[in-house]
């Protein structure tokens, strides 16, 4: 089978499970208790307006009436999806396709920012762990704080980052992407501003997510280190600098690149909680501004991009992983 073939069918199949998937997600949200077309009825009632009048109105605000089929419903959206329209918010009253596009960099920015260094000391300490894995003692300490690490949702360390270095000790920023009196702008102070603001989320979140990469790096540079070549390059008498980087880390990244697509894509979700315990203006905010209110254009928008991010993720680890290892490249 040619690449160019496997590609294709690679991508057909990730166009159906995207479809599938977007599909069960809007008749999640659809059959959850709540329904914002009685509650906009309800407001325009007490408005002293025409219940026929109200009715008429929401079905042109948000499309439907709330006596609706919820199957009706769901092909609604879902044609509005397909053709790229999103809807129009019930909370903000604007264009869901807005909200999301100013709310999206925020969170990019913070998965990117936590994958980077959560990758980062992974790799060094699974190195670590690997290489020096005769001194039991430092190996099986490190392991103890790292399942310690790994058993803490990053929410429940989020909260006690908040309250006690933020809130009480005061010793990090704690609400707010960025300094009230900072222009914000591809300028020093602004990306030193976001940064320090940032780093009480992304302690959290590198910290839970942490064990997982250095657990699978140590596992892989372990099978690593028995292999025949490591043995020879000890006995010509190479430095373990050398050993370390050219020859062990090398080939123990490789297994690891696969799920740096996916962990971003997972990351982005994550940062649903962490970014509205601390007022960041991302994705997670204003997922959790509109739940209350039942918005269903921004909910299922939201589900959209976090649905997408992942199913795309999975594909492009698909196409790329050949070229950064030859033996996994699909072959004639």
């Amino acid at each position: 089978m040619s690449f160019w073939l496997w590609s294709t069918k690679k991508a057909i199949r990730t166009i159906v499970v995207w479809f599938l998937t977007i599909s069960l997600s809007i008749l999640v949200v659809l059959y959850t208790p709540g329904n914002p077309a009685l509650m906009l009825l309800t407001g325009f009632l007490q408005q002293g307006i025409p219940y026929n009048q109200a009715k008429e109105m929401v079905k042109a605000y948000i499309g439907f009436t709330p006596d609706e089929p919820k199957w009706i419903m769901w092909l609604k959206y879902l044609r509005g999806i397909l053709k790229g329209d999103l809807g129009l918010s019930i909370t903000y009253k604007l264009p869901v396709s807005k909200l999301v596009a100013s709310a999206l960099p925020w969170s990019i920015f913070f998965a990117s920012y936590s994958l980077s260094i959560t990758v980062l000391l992974g790799v060094i300490i699974g190195l670590i762990m690997a290489y020096y894995r005769e001194k039991a003692l430092f190996v099986r300490s490190l392991m103890s704080v790292l399942t310690i690490f790994n058993s803490i949702p990053n929410w429940i360390l989020a909260a006690i980052l908040f309250v006690y270095v933020g809130a009480r000790w005061r010793l990090l920023p704690y609400t707010g992407a960025y300094d009230p009196g900072v222009r914000p702008g591809f300028n020093l102070d602004f990306i030193l501003s976001v940064l320090h603001h940032y780093t009480l989320p992304t302690i959290a979140m590198v910290i839970t997510s942490l064990p997982g990469w250095a657990f699978s790096m140590s596992a892989m540079a372990s099978s690593v280190l028995k292999e025949d070549y490591i043995i020879a390059a000890r006995a010509r008498g190479l430095p373990k600098r050398r050993i370390i980087i050219t020859y062990v880390a090398r080939n123990s990244i490789l297994p690891i690149y696969t799920g740096i697509a996916i962990s971003f894509a997972w990351l982005l979700v994550g940062t649903v909680w962490i970014e509205s315990q601390f007022l960041l203006p991302g994705l997670g905010s204003l997922l959790s501004v509109v739940t209350g209110s039942r918005d269903y254009p921004v909910i299922i928008g939201v589900y959209v991009v976090f649905i997408t991010a992942m199913i795309i993720g999975n594909l492009l680890t698909d196409l790329t992983y050949g070229l950064i290892d030859p033996r996994a490249r699909v072959r004639e």
